[in-house]
């Protein structure tokens, strides 16, 4: 019989149905009875060779092994495989065992060998219809992609498919490793939402966590069947499918606050006076500033010395190393500690680029070697611009302690030197991570989390994702979806066209609900043009501004506002200032997307998802639950955009007009603007002018009227992991017709401050007869143009209640 750790319950009518013919009495039975799950009788359910681990009502593992040797250990991309209390029925009806929770029924012909459409059945309701599902695991892939041997320098592979649909039917799309080198779109893996309701996360290869020093281990060989899966089963309830995969996978961190505001990069051989000036105009054209990244010509160059071969050859003896160097250049650094000290004065974080690679002629060499054990030979040159048949490169294998070792300690005198975090570069160096089932991004990747963790910091890194350098658009293993606990994706060189600012739009929603991927980083403006057209510029700054992370970034361009003139330099300086002010609102989602799994940029059916427009319109997005964004991407002055909006009345961020769902409108939208709307009755927190490393005295709520709405504003002192151990906290916003209640913040955190002025901007109200602060008439600005009343509570208690009532 069945071997089962489950009590069997004697009561429980679970309908008869076969593995591939169900009548539609029997299927009415069946899902009438989803809502009728019992006491527990077992979360963890064993038979014979097959193994059911119910995690959640909708989320239960797989695991088929003809040895009956079952896995327990943690994997790369399953980290917390706990049984949740879940309640769960069991027992054998026939020639099946059936388990049902509270939403699905799941039956398997016992015995009938691994778990695939012919012996797995799944009763579920998909968008209110009851479903039979036939649930298949994806196809193995294929073996991952060899560095080229001898090596060679290598670039982006083209795009092989310019059609980004998905790969499978229904399903709702979820990530590329990058857009490097690309003009448009580029197809997207499968993500963990299908139209379907459900999704199989074949897990059967990756990895073993382990606490040895290599850290990981392959699985064990089989010589029979072996499956390891995760059955989400969520129907149209998107948003516990990421809860589910964030259980399982672990949580997004919690990024320092200020990596909402603006960063700045750029590919060109910056100085500290140059890059202080460029601070500098930033704060004198008031365009707040809070991440600078420093891109590769940061580096050394490299003295060559008078080697015989070099003066044959006509080499010159110093040619600047702006590829792979491991020291700072002193000409241009002359005080590097002194520098990021100085920035880290005026609350600016400072990121290092990186290419894995060191060449013999950096003074870091022997080191390497050395601690290494000894490099891997890679290509001729090091420099990845400028052929040197003389100079060896070394590359580094990360599945190798002594390597990862080697390659670490190259980080470390920069970290002294107070660099924050680091911007992996790995787009053409043949460093590596092979070993069978193992995703190559995602090990270094979380490499760089551990030792981030272990240095106190809430950074991750700053790089590519879910596959590696040799295989962009392959088949893939399943490390992506453990990515959004570990990095920053830096989705790479694209090229400056209005398609691929087109498909940056849906390409970090898709992230977003896909693999569950909060943060997601293109380059503002691309990186491969140099000056674009105003318009282009403009409109990518807008995307950004309303993006989870705004990174102006460039191949030598000109992407500052103050590059340009006119209405272009204006509207973009002035949606920057308008990033670093959604800073409140913004931090606090990602808190909800570490605590929760929701992502801050969601696509439109992660909320409505029985209604097809949500579908069809996948260049528009949800940032949080109130704001609805939609970039232009496409040329003209005014440009033309045609929006859906879900039920309900939508208000303009910019003009106020008022817009009511559901319906599609084509809007004409001029530069100085974008669409952007505001759920009626929503509360938004902003700040004023100034850095995001901690929250401000002074908090804006602006409230739009036509409805009611709440707000959990989150925070904490904006670095640091106090959060972690309870410092922090929500303060509830309660709108309710014409009055706003601010309860006292719930929490406590290092650095809080004992009063705080609101400011509260009541939008789309006819002129007050009055307004009062908790009783008491205060004096108030009208804009009629506008219709936007303005009050201020003076400086009040942050322990304080304070209601604001707008009377007629």
């Amino acid at each position: 019989g069945a071997d089962s750790r489950a009590r069997r319950p004697s009561a429980g009518n679970v309908p008869r149905i076969a593995a591939r013919t169900h009548t539609a009495i029997a299927l009415a039975a069946a899902v009438a009875a989803l809502a009728l799950a019992g006491p527990a009788s077992a979360a963890v359910v064993r038979d014979g060779a097959a193994r059911f681990e119910v995690l959640s009502p909708t989320l239960i593992r797989l695991e088929y092994a003809s040895d009956r040797a079952f896995e327990d250990r943690s994997t790369l991309t399953a980290i917390h495989r706990h049984v949740r209390g879940t309640k769960v029925k069991t027992r054998v009806d026939g020639a099946f065992r059936v388990i049902r929770t509270s939403r699905l029924t799941l039956r398997w012909r016992r015995g009938s060998g691994g778990f695939g459409p012919s012996n797995l059945t799944l009763l579920l309701r998909v968008g209110g219809t009851p479903r039979v599902i036939h649930p298949r695991f994806p196809p193995p892939p294929g073996p991952a992609p060899e560095p080229p041997s001898p090596p060679a320098r290598t670039q982006a592979p083209p795009n092989p498919d310019p059609d980004p649909r998905p790969r499978t039917k229904g399903n709702l799309g979820g990530w590329t490793r990058g857009v490097d080198d690309q003009d448009g779109p580029v197809p997207l893996h499968d993500g963990v939402l299908s139209r379907d309701g459900w999704y199989v996360l074949d897990d059967s290869r990756s990895p073993l966590l382990t606490s040895s020093r290599r850290g990981f281990a392959t699985r064990p060989a089989r010589k029979r069947t072996y499956q390891d899966g995760y059955l989400f089963a969520y129907g149209h309830r998107y948003g516990r499918a990421l809860r589910d995969l964030r259980a399982l996978t672990g949580s997004a961190p919690l990024l320092p606050r200020r990596a909402f505001g603006n960063w700045f990069s750029r590919y060109w051989p910056y100085g500290a006076a140059d890059l202080r000036a460029i601070v500098a105009r930033f704060a004198g054209e008031r365009v707040p500033l809070d991440v600078l990244g420093i891109d590769t010509d940061f580096k050394a160059p490299v003295s060559r010395g008078a080697a015989v071969a070099d003066l044959v050859l006509g080499i010159p003896q110093d040619l600047p190393y702006a590829w792979n160097g491991w020291d700072w250049n002193r000409d241009l650094f002359p005080r590097p500690r002194a520098f990021v000290k100085w920035l880290h004065s005026r609350g600016i974080a400072v990121d290092l680029n990186v290419h894995p690679s060191i060449g013999d002629r950096d003074t870091h060499w022997t080191e390497a070697q050395q601690r290494s054990g000894g490099l891997i030979n890679a290509s001729p040159s090091c420099n990845y611009f400028e052929a040197d048949p003389v100079e060896r490169c070394g590359v580094f294998d990360w599945t190798r302690p002594r390597h990862l070792d080697a390659f670490f300690r190259l980080h470390a005198p920069f970290e002294r030197d107070g660099i924050d975090f680091w911007w992996l570069d790995w787009c053409c160096d043949e460093s590596r991570a092979h070993a069978p089932g193992l995703t190559e991004d995602t090990w270094i990747n979380s490499r760089y989390a551990k030792r981030n963790r272990a240095r106190g910091s809430r950074w991750p890194v700053f790089s590519r994702i879910g596959a590696s350098y040799w295989a962009y658009f392959g088949d893939q293993e399943p490390g992506a979806f453990a990515e959004h606990r570990q990095t920053i994706h830096f989705t790479g060189d694209a090229r400056a066209t209005w398609e691929m600012l087109d498909f940056e739009i849906r390409l970090s929603a898709a992230e977003g609900a896909g693999i569950g991927h909060p943060y997601v980083s293109h380059d503002i403006g691309s990186f491969k043009g140099r000056h674009l057209a105003d318009d282009m510029y403009v409109r990518w700054v807008q995307l950004g501004a309303f993006q989870p992370i705004n990174r102006l970034h460039s191949d030598h361009g000109d992407r500052l506002p103050w590059e340009y003139t006119g209405r272009a330099r204006a509207t973009a300086a002035r949606f920057l200032r308008l990033r670093a002010s959604l800073v409140p609102y913004l931090y606090t989602l990602a808190r909800l997307a570490h605590d929760h799994g929701l992502p801050l940029v969601r696509p439109m059916y992660l909320q409505w998802p029985e209604r097809e427009g949500a579908y069809r319109r996948d260049r528009q997005y949800m940032l949080g639950r109130d704001l609805l964004v939609a970039p232009v991407a496409r040329p003209g002055d005014p440009a033309r955009k045609t929006v859906w909006f879900p039920p309900g009345t939508w208000v303009d961020f910019f003009t106020g007009q008022r817009h009511v769902g559901p319906r599609v409108e084509t809007l004409s939208v001029p530069l100085t603007r974008m669409p952007v709307f505001v759920r009626a009755g929503a509360v938004l927190p902003t700040q004023g002018y100034s850095q995001s490393k901690r929250p401000p005295e002074l908090l804006t709520l602006n409230v739009w009227a036509g409805g009611d709405g709440r707000f959990r504003l989150y925070e904490d002192a904006g670095d640091g992991r106090a959060f972690e151990r309870g410092a922090f906290t929500f303060t509830p916003i309660v709108h309710r017709g014409r009055t706003v209640t601010i309860h006292p913040p719930r929490g406590h955190f290092g650095g809080q401050g004992a009063a705080r002025t609101w400011r509260l901007r009541f939008v789309g109200v006819a002129r007050p007869g009055s307004v009062k602060v908790n009783g008491d008439t205060v004096p108030f600005r009208y804009d009629p143009k506008s219709r936007t009343a303005v009050v201020s509570t003076g400086r009040v208690s942050a322990r304080q209640r304070v209601r604001v009532t707008v009377a007629p």
